[in-house]
């Protein structure tokens, strides 16, 4: 099993689409229906990291991102072996440029 570590910039981002579904979007139904999403996708990860699509961009593959699509939206992780860790580094909407935004951060 493998320990799922959130980073300050993944839980941000999932709060501040939260809030945009729940309060601007006006459809808390929907931002609740997310967050379930969202906790059932670190579950799985938990069990089997290595079992979702590496990033198809080759800088981000060779440094090992990996992708787990929930409806909309993207998050993005990198396993740790050695210390059995998922590092959830982002959580983005699909219509984002998140290789770009990745990318500057490395």
């Amino acid at each position: 099993m493998y320990k799922v570590v959130i980073s300050p910039s993944a839980n941000a981002d999932l709060f501040n689409a939260l809030k945009y579904i729940a309060y601007e979007l006006e459809n808390p139904s929907a931002a609740q229906k997310l967050a379930d999403e969202v906790e059932r996708c670190y579950a799985d990860l938990e069990e089997m990291p290595a079992a979702h699509e590496l990033c198809r961009d080759p800088v981000l593959r060779r440094l090992g991102y990996r992708r787990y699509p929930i409806d909309n939206y993207i998050v993005i992780f990198r396993v740790v072996e050695r210390a059995k860790e998922v590092r959830v580094v982002h959580f983005f909407h699909m219509t984002q440029d998140y290789l770009l935004a990745l990318k500057n951060e490395l």
